[in-house]
């Protein structure tokens, strides 16, 4: 009995379906059932007009199938087809994006190595650029520094500066001269050696010069010759040993008792390093005439250059012994200081 129902149920159906479509036949208009007619069938139509024929067949057989298997029937396809449906999705999604990604790399060039490139080179010149001021900056603080040390230097030293330019002028002057020749003339000297004697000019040689004596005869009124005379007759009457290198008279007059290449019996200890001087006087004080005081200075003078001694170097007889020799310049110091400063100051006629 089920299936007689079934099976009028579907005739029933089937009858209704054709009612309907021929009274919507009747209510076309021509044109329409123009449109309606069958066109001439291609084989792809054919393909497809039998494709919807099967799937017409299909869907009569699902139609024909009870609601609840049909839906659980769909049911079992739509989980079978959600799967695939999501995966056809996420190859669809990654091949959008590869072919978005090869698109833009065939029209930028692989724009990600570029624009590093151009980063590096940027920070490169940054750097090249910072080292440079930083260089010039140095450079720039060095050179106010070592301005800056120069000119606290010159206001701290500019008196000593001018100090030591005014003594090396006088120094280059002074050398100057000497090289230009400009040197003390020697006084005039009136020769009378003694005769080598073990009393008065023993004949021993006189190697170095590092002093200049000043002495006086002790005999008031006598003269240079009188004065050589004495050192010569020493030889005969052996009283003592004694004589100088030079004799200056009263009048000036300058008399040469021995070479100044040979020792003198003047100062006991420094005979084998020294010159003497012996002065004639007349004053009972022991000071010099003013002709025996020039004569004085131009000697020592000439000597000083001879030997290059200074003022420091001469001495008086009683500097080395403590003899009152000679008398005046012992018990007057300040007249003894300005003979030095004369002496320095002593100047000549060039030659």
């Amino acid at each position: 009995m089920g299936q007689l129902q079934r099976d009028g149920r579907r005739s029933a159906r089937q009858e209704t379906i054709e009612l309907w479509e021929m009274d919507t036949e009747r209510t076309r208009s021509p044109r329409q059932r123009q449109r309606s007619q069958p066109r001439p069938v291609r084989e792809g139509q054919q393909r497809r007009t039998q494709w919807e024929g099967e799937s017409r067949q299909g869907r009569s057989r699902q139609e024909r199938e009870f609601p609840q298997e049909r839906r659980a029937r769909q049911a079992r396809e739509s989980r079978q087809e959600r799967p695939s449906r999501q995966s056809r999705e996420i190859q669809q999604i990654g091949q959008s994006r590869t072919g978005r990604e090869s698109g833009q790399r065939r029209q930028t060039g692989h724009p990600r190595p570029v624009q590093s490139m151009k980063r590096r080179r940027a920070r490169r010149r940054k750097e090249i650029f910072s080292k440079v001021v930083v260089f010039l900056f140095v450079v720039l603080c060095l050179a106010l520094i070592y301005q800056a040390t120069g000119a606290v230097y010159r206001y701290i030293h500019r008196d000593w500066t001018s100090e030591t330019v005014q003594k090396d002028e006088g120094i280059i002057s002074t050398l100057s001269d000497k090289l230009n020749g400009k040197k003390i003339v020697p006084p005039e000297i009136l020769e009378d050696y003694l005769d080598v004697n073990e009393y008065s000019r023993p004949g021993t040689k006189l190697r170095k010069v590092k002093s200049v004596f000043v002495h006086y005869t002790a005999n008031p009124g006598t003269s240079a010759q009188q004065n050589r005379s004495y050192f010569a007759n020493l030889a005969e009457t052996h009283e003592r040993s004694a004589s100088a290198h030079f004799i200056i008279g009263y009048e000036g007059e300058l008399v040469q008792c021995i070479p100044l290449d040979e020792q003198a019996y003047a100062v006991a200890t420094r005979n084998e390093d020294s010159v003497s001087i012996e002065c004639c006087y007349l004053a009972q004080d022991g000071s010099f005439t003013p002709e025996t005081y020039e004569t004085l200075l131009h000697t020592l003078a000439w000597l000083l250059e001879e030997y290059d001694l200074n003022t420091e170097d001469i001495l008086r007889h009683y500097d080395c012994g403590g003899k009152k020799c000679p008398l005046y310049y012992v018990e007057n110091e300040g007249a003894w200081e300005q003979l030095l400063a004369d002496v320095e100051s002593y100047e000549t006629p060039t030659e």
